[in-house]
């Protein structure tokens, strides 16, 4: 049983961390409707796969992804 609990939370974590390596994390889609999408604003965000966008609203809004980290990737 253990074994079975362990390997059942290994599995859950690995999941919930597909984007581990770029220490990406879900974020909260926003309402693109209602926010001003200006790419000329400057708040840099990473994506999982190390691409960087000006901020949130460029990232969520016009690429539709919300797993990212904050900052300039590396």
């Amino acid at each position: 049983m253990r074994t079975l609990l362990f390997f059942a939370t290994s599995i859950a974590l690995i999941s919930l961390n597909g984007c581990s390596k770029g220490g990406c994390t879900e974020h909260a889609k926003l309402p693109c409707d209602v926010i001003d999408i200006n790419p000329n604003y400057y708040d840099p965000v990473c994506d999982c796969q190390g691409n960087t966008y000006q901020n949130e609203a460029v990232i969520q809004c016009l690429e539709g992804k919300t797993k990212y980290k904050k900052g300039k990737c590396k």
